[in-house]
């Protein structure tokens, strides 16, 4: 069975691609990421039966939806008012069973039999499935999680949208996201390196494929099909509806939007009120081979700007968060400490000198 990792860019619909895949008979999958922290645990465990139930214990919200709200899980359905729920004793008696005929004992397989024993437990028959799909979420996760597993053979899905827009989403949803209380100077750096390196960084622990967002939603279709054939599937009609497990998904609470299923009318937004002029141009030239490779336009004077020492915009304003939010739940100096840090750590490294893989080493878009 070949593993495939999906490893998300910044708000670039690594969700939503999961949700399309969720009903896909020759697919295994949880219905949300393996949180690599939550994971390590279940292996300090000599039994089947006390591994399925570690593994209930650090994902209660796979087996009852209503424990994950920010996801929405709690509102599922047409109608929003639907959650699901899976049979605990069912899925552990069927990891006990699964892992006593296979009685192999290795980190990847435990985790593939999870996944077997959770599709037992919806109701499901185990068929010859050929994707295993994990969810690994963000790039430190994914190492993590290869670290931890010990994998070798794998893939990577990772998903893009065109990086201009790839910073002005996370701004926009995590300053406005609980009045910001959870974005600061770390976060802001976390979401620029993301953009400009997430892809090499990703390609030097395997093979990576690329999923954009933009043609997710607009040629959805075509997508779908050409996934499908890469990975030797069949196209199956559930490749087109946003679900979990089975029930209409309508997208995180962050977004502050009711949306399921693809968006035909999906659209580019840069909202200058978090950029200076110089700063887009900045981004625009530290990602230009990204925007040339996945035939993304260039929306601003075409200029050459190596370092941009200079405090941008959207730093100032994760610097006022930071002081809005600095006595938020006792005194957060970490917090404070982080702003000249990141600042300077964002000039070192986020520059010209050290950003920029040539086009012709970027992995192809699957489209």
């Amino acid at each position: 069975m070949k593993i495939l990792l999906l490893a998300a860019g910044g708000r670039a619909g690594a969700d939503f691609f999961h949700s399309l895949l969720d009903d896909h008979s020759q697919i295994l999958q949880f219905p949300g990421y393996l949180r690599v922290n939550k994971l390590a645990s279940i292996f300090n465990y000599d039994s089947s039966d006390k591994i399925a139930k570690a593994f209930i214990k650090s994902y209660p919200e796979f087996f009852d939806s209503r424990y994950e709200k920010f996801e929405r899980w709690h509102r599922l359905g047409p109608n929003k008012n639907r959650f699901f729920k899976i049979n605990k004793k069912k899925f552990i008696n069927s990891f006990v069973n699964i892992s006593n005929i296979q009685k192999n004992y290795s980190r990847i397989k435990i985790i593939e039999n999870l996944h077997k024993a959770y599709f037992v437990a919806k109701g499901k028959k185990i068929r010859k499935n050929k994707i295993l799909f994990i969810h690994t979420h963000l790039l430190s996760w994914t190492r993590l999680f290869i670290n931890l597993t010990q994998l070798k053979k794998f893939e990577i899905i990772h998903t893009i949208r065109h990086p201009l827009a790839s910073i002005n989403s996370p701004l926009k949803t995590w300053l406005s996201y609980e009045n910001g209380s959870n974005f600061f100077s770390k976060d802001l750096y976390y979401q620029l390196d993301t953009v400009c390196n997430c892809i090499s960084d990703l390609k030097k622990l395997n093979k990576v494929h690329i999923i954009q967002l933009e043609k997710l939603h607009l040629d959805n279709l075509k997508v779908m099909k050409n996934f499908c054939e890469k990975f030797n599937l069949k196209y199956e009609k559930c490749l087109s509806r946003s679900t979990k497990n089975s029930l209409k998904w309508w997208g995180d609470v962050a977004s502050k939007k009711w949306l399921s299923g693809t968006n035909k009318n999906f659209k580019l937004s840069i909202e200058e009120k978090y950029f200076y002029s110089r700063d887009l141009i900045f981004f625009q030239f530290l990602t230009e081979n990204i925007i040339k490779k996945y035939n993304y336009d260039f929306f601003f004077e075409k200029k050459k700007i190596y370092l941009n020492y200079l405090p941008m915009k959207c730093e100032i304003l994760v610097w006022k968060n930071t002081f809005k939010h600095l006595f938020y739940k006792g005194f957060r100096w970490k917090h404070l400490i982080s702003i000249p840090f990141f600042y300077f750590k964002r000039i070192l490294l986020l520059n010209k000198f050290f950003v920029g893989e040539s086009e012709k080493f970027l992995p192809n878009s699957i489209k």
